[in-house]
Order: structure tokens, then C-alpha cells, then sequence
């Protein structure tokens, strides 16, 4: 997988669940309210220990997963993938005048009486200094992407945050989702070394208690958290670095919620009686891509032959097992921006071999089309070591065989097929898999000044080097656009150009595969980059009875 933070998603609809008898959370009636305790401690399975609790200096998701259980940040994302208020007391739109109608200007207004988990007060200044740390570039941030466009971020008093732009950021409710305090971090000489970081404190539903290297962090409630106290009394975040230890203790009824669990033992976690398995769709897509600078793909034709010869569904039927479902385009069918007029085409083998007659190809004694006296014929790039990856690309090839198309699966190591193979686009074609973030923005993925060259010191995500003047129009203006109709209306427009140039495959969505003891309540998947834990305030166990 390649974390591109090509970043997309926003304001989703109503999360789409996925894959027969899964899907839903259970098909089982909720427990009564008078079935539900107060208190008690819940554990929570990783098989991955964070190496810092500041959320802004790792990219790890066992970091991001703790992180959303002590800090809180000025808006969030719900299950449904709409902005939440959070530290602030509503989401700022041009509607509210939140924003400004040039988009230069966003004031967050704060909730009052909020603390850190020390009993410090909670000000406009916590904010401020959280974008100076950012932009000092003495800390090793992970990314300063967004809070680079900041000018200035003005407290004119302790509840009122006005940050002004140098330029229009389409974004900027994807900033601050965490918040640092100024009055602990501000202190520290080298905040990369910070104590902090180890022993965080937030202002979020639980309060750190202790960290045992590779065993647990212990996590108690927050009494004075805004939202009321969380109902449970803690939670142990439990680190297993081995998936078979794990999933013994889940058997067992040791841990409570187990989160992304992988395809390969995902018949085994549906097998357990006391566990709900939940399947929920995400925002990784994986994708076909052309090397566009090869004569082979130049013709538009060529590549559509190559998509209709694909079958999407039967990849998700049998190498995903169906926890997956067929991608149209760049964006999700969670997303706002996803455009419902684009469909995934089915396979048609016959109009496929048509397109390639109509391109000047022929089929040769053996089956395969050739022209010029060059065979259709090439490589296909992927990881190695990926089961389903690889099971997914011998499929890609035998399809592609029945229609007429020759292909090798190529196997690279993961850090030269990222850092060699794409980055200096040496290959063919590729299969890999995109991130999303927290907003569709694809500009790094699809502008033609983002095609990794000595001219752009090999930055950029474009790997298939799409060149298309209108999309390089579409994609800076959605960028920029903060009206979100008028965003809509350019992504829309971006991935009708997509399915009609395929300057790449999309080939399917992946999704999460949580375990949930039946006695937990109140845990609702999140397919934002909020996670899973962004309501663990809420969240509860039945009376033993």
C-alpha cells in the first residue's frame, strides 16, 4: 500500500457497508440501556506500538489511534463522514461566516470551560502555538501541508481563532484536527525529545496513565471531557506483535476490539461466535496504471480495450473475498465528491478485441493482437510479498490473455517498487494502491506538473505521466474553489475525463475488517481519517451477568 495523501474524502453520505452478513455492526437487537454498566475497563488489540503520542511527528496508525483517545482538535468527522464541531462550538462554512467569501479568513469560535487534562484552561493561544510548532522547522513534523498557506493565526481574545491564508486552501477544515497545549510543549528545548511525547496531555475523552513498552498504554477517563464523562472507566490500548497471539486472546474473550485485521484471517475471525466482524468500505483504492510515455499506451483506444478486458467484480468475488467493492473512478462512493454517473464498466471481451481491430491491431496464430510487427505485449509492476496484490495482478493477466493481451506480473521488493519503479517511472504498467485523506483533492495526482522528472527534482505523485490541459485546469481550480458545489461539480468532471482516457484502471476500493466483542456497545466504524475511536467516549460494555 502507498499512503500518497492524494487526500480524498470531505462531507461523505451515509456510510456504505459491504460484503453479505457482514456490513452491519450485528444483526442482533442493541442491548437495553439497563443492560449497559457504567465503568469497567475495555481492550483494545494492535499488533503495532506507536513510537510517539504526538500525533503531528508519526505517520503510524497505532500513534493516530491513541491520539484520538487523548487530544481533541477545533472539528472533526462522524461515521458519516460529516464535519463535527469539536474544541470549537460549530463547523465554520461561508454560510455561518465561519469563512470568509474570498476563503482568506476562517474564525473558529471556541467552546468555553474546556481544560487539558492537567486542569490548565483551554485558549486561542493552545491553537496558535500549535501552528507555530508545526511551521518550526526545527520539529520533525510529518507534514506542514495546508498550514504552509497560513499567514497568521490571530487570538483576539481566549475563545475567538481568526487564521488568515496567503492564498485560498479548499482544505482548511482538514487543519488542527489535533490541538497541542502551549503551556507544557511551549517549554520544552527540543520538542522532538519533548517528555510530552511519551506522556501526553490532552483535552480528549481519556487521559494518559502509563505506557509499558511493548505490552499496553493504560488510558482513564477524563471526567471533566466536554462532552461528559466517557462511560467507560478506561481503556488498554493492548500492543501483540504477532496476529496468532492476537487472535488467541480474542478467541479467548481477553480483548475486546481487535481493528484492521487482515483479509487472510478474516474466515477465522468470522468463525468466532462471541465476535462481531465488521466490514467497513474505505478510502484505499487500488488501481492499473499505464506508462504514458510508452508508445504501446499512447493510443486511447488501447487503453480502453485494456479496462474492458478487466472483470473488477470477479477480482472482488475471489481475490478479495468479496470485502471490496469495484472502483469507477479516483473517488470513493463515500465521498462527496464521487460521481454516481460514473459506473465501473463491465467486462466485454468482444468490444475489447473490437477497439484493438479499430486501433490497427490484429491477432496473430497464438491468440495475441500485434501491429507493426510489435506484439501487444508488456509488464505489470506490483509488490512482492502482497498475497492478495499478487493474486489480484495473476488474475489482471489471465483476463487480459483471454481477450488478447500479453502480460507478465513483474514482483518488486516494496521499497524499490515505491522508491525506484515509480518514482523514475520504470515500468509498463503498475498496480499499487492510493490513501485518501480527509478531502478529495487530487491535484498532486493528476496535474501534469506533478510528473516526477529531473525538472521537478522527482517530485509529484503522477506516475502514469497524464498529461490533459483540462485536467490540469480542474484540478487547481478544486483545489482552490472553497464552495464545495462548485468543487463537486470539478471532481465530477475530473473522473468522467478518467473512465473516458484511463490514464489508469481503478480497479476496486478496499475496506476495514474490525472484530468487536458482543459486549461492547456503542462502537460505530469510521471510514474517515477520524478512525475508529473518534466516539470512545461513547462507547460501553453490558452488565456480566
Amino acid at each position: 500500500m502507498r499512503c500518497g495523501r492524494a487526500v480524498i474524502i470531505g462531507a461523505l453520505v451515509t456510510a456504505l457497508f459491504i460484503s453479505a452478513g457482514c456490513g452491519q455492526i450485528s444483526d442482533k437487537q442493541e442491548p437495553k440501556k439497563s443492560e449497559i454498566q457504567l465503568g469497567g475497563t475495555l481492550i483494545y488489540g494492535s499488533l503495532q506500538e506507536p513510537n510517539t503520542l504526538n500525533p503531528f511527528l508519526s505517520e503510524l496508525i497505532a500513534t493516530a489511534e491513541v491520539a484520538n483517545l487523548i487530544f481533541s482538535g477545533l472539528v472533526s468527522m462522524n461515521d458519516k463522514g460529516e464535519w463535527i464541531a469539536d474544541l470549537a462550538q460549530e463547523v465554520p462554512t461561508l454560510q455561518n461566516g465561519g469563512i470568509s467569501a474570498d476563503g482568506l479568513t476562517v474564525i473558529y469560535r471556541l467552546r468555553p470551560g474546556i481544560t487539558w487534562h492537567d486542569g490548565t484552561p483551554f485558549t486561542s493561544g493552545d491553537v496558535k502555538f500549535t501552528w507555530e510548532f508545526v511551521m518550526n522547522r526545527q520539529v520533525n513534523v510529518i507534514s506542514r501541508e495546508g498550514y504552509d498557506k497560513i499567514a497568521a493565526v490571530d487570538t483576539p481574545d481566549a475563545q475567538t481563532v481568526i487564521i488568515r491564508f496567503r492564498q485560498q486552501y479548499a482544505p482548511v477544515l482538514t487543519l488542527f484536527s489535533k490541538v497541542l497545549p502551549k503551556h507544557i510543549l511551549g517549554q520544552s528545548e527540543d520538542m522532538n525529545k519533548a517528555s510530552f511525547n511519551r506522556s501526553p496531555v490532552g483535552t480528549g475523552p481519556f487521559k494518559f496513565k502509563e505506557w509499558r513498552i511493548a505490552e499496553s498504554i493504560q488510558l482513564e477517563a477524563n471526567a471533566a471531557y466536554f462532552r461528559g464523562k466517557p462511560k467507560l472507566s478506561g481503556i488498554v490500548y493492548k500492543i501483540m506483535p504477532e496476529i496468532n497471539i492476537l487472535l488467541t486472546q480474542l478467541k479467548a474473550g481477553e480483548i475486546d476490539i481487535v481493528g484492521n485485521i487482515g483479509l487472510a484471517h478474516y474466515e477465522q475471525v468470522k468463525a468466532l461466535s462471541t465476535v462481531k466482524t465488521v466490514v467497513t468500505p474505505n478510502l484505499i483504492w487500488e488501481h492499473f496504471d499505464f506508462n504514458l510515455d510508452n508508445p504501446l499506451f499512447q493510443d486511447m483506444r488501447v487503453r480502453q480495450a485494456i479496462a474492458l478486458a478487466i472483470d473488477r467484480q470477479a477480482i472482488v468475488n475471489t481475490a478479495l473475498k468479496n470485502v471490496a467493492s469495484p472502483a469507477s473512478g479516483d473517488q470513493s462512493p463515500i465521498s462527496w465528491a464521487y460521481n454516481p454517473a460514473v459506473k465501473p464498466a463491465a467486462r466485454d471481451v468482444n468490444a475489447a478485441r473490437e477497439l484493438l481491430a479499430q486501433a490497427g491491431w490484429k491477432q496473430g496464430p497464438d491468440g495475441v493482437f500485434a501491429k507493426d510487427g510489435r506484439r501487444l505485449s508488456f509488464s505489470l509492476a506490483t509488490t512482492a510479498g502482497n498475497k492478495v496484490r499478487e493474486a489480484t495482478a495473476q488474475m489482471i493477466a489471465q483476463q487480459l490473455k483471454e481477450a488478447g493481451i500479453e502480460t507478465e506480473v513483474r514482483l518488486v521488493e516494496p521499497a524499490a517498487f515505491f522508491a525506484d519503479v515509480l518514482k523514475n517511472r520504470r515500468f509498463e504498467t503498475a498496480m499499487y494502491a492510493w490513501v485518501g485523506g480527509s478531502d478529495p483533492d487530487n491535484l498532486s495526482l493528476w496535474s501534469s506538473k506533478r510528473i516526477p522528472a529531473a525538472g521537478n527534482g522527482f517530485e509529484g505523485l503522477n506516475y502514469p505521466g497524464w498529461r490533459n490541459p483540462e485536467i490540469d485546469m480542474l484540478a487547481e481550480q478544486a483545489a482552490r474553489v472553497i464552495d464545495i458545489e462548485q468543487r463537486r461539480q470539478k471532481y465530477f468532471r475530473i473522473q468522467e475525463i478518467l473512465v473516458q482516457e484511463y490514464p489508469v484502471i481503478p480497479l476496486y476500493f478496499r475496506a476495514n475488517i474490525d472484530a468487536v466483542k458482543g459486549t461492547v456497545v456503542n462502537y460505530r466504524p469510521n471510514p474517515t481519517p477520524a478512525g475508529n475511536l473518534w466516539n470512545a467516549w461513547e462507547w460501553a460494555l453490558t452488565v456480566k451477568k
